[in-house]
């Protein structure tokens, strides 16, 4: 099992750098399931939707933002997640079915939470009901907007009967929070002075007994002010990874010559497949010994500012930022 929820803060191909980074972000994890919060979009198309998953092997169900504002979609794999059903109200949008393997029917739901105290109370009970309703193992994630305590919010304004209203529900509903791993805010203002915890995943007791090692942690953020975050098992290995290609290999005239000769090199094999794997392996080798060390600086200089990012950002949960610290870590986002 693994599930990947996110506040994408818009979701358009207008925006092309964020949709690339979304889709090198399933592509990199490979969930079972994505859910998306505040998408901002009134209609999506099945090609839009495959162009983000990145194969046809999809089904999708979408829930419309009303103006700007909000907006759900879920993506999933039909064949880890076989979906029966689907579960749909003012606040949330969600699936039924069953985990390959599993024969216990799962209802996993896709929450972005309202700001106003009384909308709060409805998607609470609203919850609640439909718990009561359906059996089953039980996933909640998205993004709640609201916090559980006060240490969950910085340099924002902390409601304890907010606070109260949410863990009642919580409680009422027996449900476990999954610790997250990572980032101690899942919400970060872009000028770097207000942090929150709104993202999260919550469980039924089943459901965490029935799951081995069940883990959550956040992912980095990029193009979001909100990270995302992943729930996942022990036994969640699908295989090998996929062979990789770099667009800026092909932007080096001499690539392709490189990757020419090494295709053309002649193969002593009767076999016509030994032939092919063995070309393939000429031609990993000249990416590695050629274009590898003309770009691995380019690499370097992105993985050190993630690093920066990210060490920026995990402070932030144990003190307040210098003026000059604050401008750093903006920089380095910037860059």
């Amino acid at each position: 099992m693994k599930i990947i929820s996110f506040n994408v803060r818009g979701l358009g191909k207008l925006d092309k750098e964020k949709f690339n980074w979304i889709k090198n972000l399933i592509r990199f994890h490979n969930p079972d399931i994505f859910a998306i919060q505040e998408s901002k979009r009134k209609r999506v198309t099945d090609f839009m939707i495959e162009s983000l998953w990145g194969n046809k092997n999809f089904e999708y169900i979408f829930k419309p933002s009303v103006g700007l504002s909000g907006g759900l979609i879920m993506i999933w794999d039909p064949s880890r997640f076989c979906v029966s059903g689907v579960v749909e109200r003012e606040f949330f949008l969600g699936i039924r079915g069953r985990w390959a393997g599993k024969m216990v029917e799962s209802i996993i739901l896709n929450v972005y939470g309202p700001h106003n105290d009384t909308l709060k109370q409805k998607l609470w009970e609203s919850l609640d009901n439909i718990m009561q309703v359906d059996v089953g193992d039980w996933i909640i994630c998205g993004d709640f907007n609201e916090v559980r305590k006060r240490t969950e919010r910085k340099n924002c304004e902390f409601i304890e009967n907010r606070a109260k209203m949410f863990n009642d529900f919580i409680d009422k509903a027996n449900l476990i929070e999954i610790p997250l791993g990572g980032m101690k805010f899942t919400r970060i203002s872009d000028d770097g002075l207000k942090y929150s915890k709104l993202d999260r995943f919550l469980v039924s007791e089943p459901c965490h007994s029935s799951w081995e090692g069940i883990t959550a942690c956040t992912l980095d953020r990029d193009y979001s002010d909100h990270c995302p975050i992943v729930l996942k098992d022990l036994n969640n290995d699908f295989g090998p990874k996929p062979t990789r290609i770099f667009n800026n290999w092909f932007e080096d005239e001499k690539s392709g010559d490189l990757i020419k000769e090494a295709w053309g090199t002649i193969i002593q094999n009767s076999r016509a497949d030994c032939v092919f794997r063995d070309k393939l392996k000429n031609v990993k080798v000249v990416l590695k010994e050629k274009c590898n060390p003309k770009f691995n600086s380019l690499n370097v200089e992105i993985d050190t500012l993630h690093k920066e990012i990210s060490d920026w950002e995990n402070l932030i949960g144990t003190r307040d930022l210098s003026d000059a610290e604050i401008a750093s870590w903006l920089d380095s986002r910037k860059k």
